[in-house]
């Protein structure tokens, strides 16, 4: 490594017009106007902005590089001295303030900064007065601020005092700008010449250290380089290591999968970030899915070879589940569980969707699928070793789905205990799905809510709110020994009448709710479809519960999800769990 120190114009500089660029694997710009002008702030007052982390060019490692945001046109053309690892936000900043961008131009307020001046009763004919007014501005005071790029920046500046910070980075840009408006306004030439012109350009003492990796690394080692160096001090992930090997085969990952999410709105929900993607390209490959294998595993070939089945059937995957398990995947990603069983699936349906055959044997080779990704929640499959997982599955579930045998492990599972489970966890999200599956209504307004198109946005309302049963006879939450944030005690409305019933007695909630719906019938039949029997809902209407009341609701509500489970082909993993009536369930 060389260690060296340039002024940080200089550096804007070159990132505009291409000396400077970027890596294909580097996370996109994200400052926001804020931040820039807290930087600008920081320039003007010769503050250090920290050191810089290059990387030298080398046609034997390709990172694909790129252009900064905001460079001039044809930086791409130029051949590029170094690639930036780490500093990219500071120096698209400055190409904001110093070139302007589409984004946003920045301006210094004059008038702000005369009006400051002239409060504080300053002269222009005392240094240690200015020194002062500079001393204590702060960036609060907004005298630097964002606009969209709009008109003429001369007009800008003899019409509403702006002086563009475009002007800022050349002394003769920002003479001549100067001297226009003090022909305009000549009682603010002492003011001008005194306080602005020499004191708000950016220091030429911002010197940056810039520390710079010689030519001869593997991307591997960049990686781990990156981690150390870097000021986010995270890994680059397997996935950006993707992008930079394919990037000089013409492969533009991170456009390919921006794409794929316009298209695809289901694929969008299980994989924001193209892992998924990957993980199922391997896959389909018949190659290692663990993701620090991906940067070995995937290559150009295989990517243009698959890429567009995987997602296409991973859209179709998400999207079968959302129809048959609720997950509301066409809206949200709230209830997703295990994004990694997903490239299996994919992979064999893509295979089924080769083979001629009956609807009747299409709809249960979905019902198995539906099993399958159930069975692998209530048992944890996918918690640990998922590269293996994928790879067993692929084999087993293509017998199973063509006709064959089981998988044991499916044949094992049972319905754990539902009663403690977090409403966030795996099972508390598969409990929330199934409600939503049924097509779960509010109990006030009666209108449909939960996560999917076509659905009011539902809120989690604890049925036995948790201000209500700390005041229970037997309530031990004082000892962190009763809790009433479960997923049992969970269901979706509306967020009026969840604010409403924030701290309510669940009787009075249902006697609001009959009110509103005009009998009690039709709220019982709201509260069924959320997994609420009538022997619940009676108790529920009880005066005076306890804490055993609480638990003895979640014990049936329990019940009603294990049948619900059960219709599935899922044994109950204790025997002595009660049944109720089969009216709870959907025949």
């Amino acid at each position: 490594m060389a260690a060296t120190v340039e002024s940080y114009l200089t550096l804007v500089e070159k990132a505009h017009d291409g000396r400077l660029q970027l890596p294909a694997f580097q996370r996109d710009y994200k400052w926001k106007p804020s931040q820039v002008t807290l930087l600008y702030d920081s320039l003007r007052q010769g503050y250090p902005i920290g050191g810089f982390l290059f990387i030298k060019k080398n046609p034997a490692v390709n990172l694909g590089p790129r252009d900064f945001k905001g460079a001039e046109n044809g930086a791409s053309e130029r051949d590029a001295e170094f690639l930036v690892l780490d500093g990219q936000q500071r120096i698209t900043a400055g190409i904001e303030l110093f070139y302007g961008s589409e984004r946003a131009h920045y301006y210094l307020d004059l008038e702000a900064l005369h009006k400051l001046f002239q409060d504080k009763r300053f002269s222009t004919e005392d240094p240690r007065q200015i020194k002062k007014f500079l001393d204590d501005l702060d960036i609060d005071t907004k005298y630097c601020f964002a606009r969209k790029p709009i008109g003429d920046a001369d007009q800008s500046l003899l019409s509403k005092h702006r002086l563009p910070t475009t002007y800022l980075s050349s002394d003769d840009e920002l003479s001549r700008a100067l001297k226009r408006y003090k022909k305009k306004f000549p009682d603010r030439e002492d003011f001008v010449d005194l306080v602005v012109d020499k004191n708000f350009r950016p220091s030429k003492n911002t010197i940056i250290p810039i520390t710079s990796i010689e030519d001869n690394v593997t991307i591997e080692s960049i990686s781990r380089i990156f981690s150390t160096l870097n000021s986010t001090g995270r890994m680059l992930t397997p996935f950006e290591l993707v992008v930079s090997i394919l990037y000089p085969q013409n492969v533009k990952l991170v456009e390919d999968v921006k794409v794929a999410h316009e298209l695809y709105p289901f694929y969008k929900r299980i994989d924001p970030d193209g892992d998924i993607l990957l993980q199922s390209i391997a896959l389909f490959d018949g190659k290692d899915t663990k993701k620090a294998a991906l940067p070995k595993t995937i290559n150009v070939q295989n990517y243009r070879a698959y890429s567009s089945d995987v997602w296409q059937f991973l859209n179709e995957a998400a999207e079968l589940l959302t129809s048959q398990v609720g997950l509301g995947l066409d809206a949200g990603d709230e209830l997703l569980v295990y994004p990694v069983i997903f490239p299996p699936m994919a992979y064999l349906l893509k295979e089924f969707s080769r083979v001629n055959i009956s609807s009747a044997d299409r709809a249960a080779i979905q019902r198995k699928i539906t099993k399958w990704f159930v069975g692998a929640i209530l048992t944890r499959r996918y918690q640990q070793s998922t590269h293996d997982k994928q790879a067993r599955d692929k084999t087993e579930m293509k017998a199973w789905l063509a006709g064959g045998d089981e998988p044991d492990w499916l044949k094992q599972a049972v319905v754990p205990s539902l009663r403690a489970s977090d409403p966030d966890s795996a099972i508390g999200k598969l409990i929330r799905a199934l409600m939503n599956h049924s097509g779960v209504k509010d109990p006030i307004t009666s209108r449909q809510v939960g996560v999917g198109s076509g659905r009011e946005q539902g809120q989690k309302h604890h049925i036995f709110p948790t201000k209500f049963v700390t005041h229970l006879e037997g309530w031990r939450s004082l000892k962190n020994e009763d809790s009433n944030n479960i997923a049992l005690n969970i269901m979706y409305v509306e967020q009026s009448t969840n604010a409403t019933w924030l701290n309510l007695d669940p009787a009075l909630q249902i006697n609001q709710a009959t009110k509103a719906r005009g009998s009690e019938q039709a709220v019982r039949d709201i509260y069924l479809a959320h997994g609420i029997s009538s022997q619940a809902f009676d108790l529920l209407k009880k005066q005076g519960k306890t804490a055993k009341d609480f638990y003895d609701f979640i014990e049936m509500r329990e019940t009603y999800f294990v049948q619900v489970l059960g219709k599935q082909g899922f044994n109950v993993a204790s025997a002595s769990q009660p049944m109720l009536e089969s009216e709870f369930l959907d025949e």
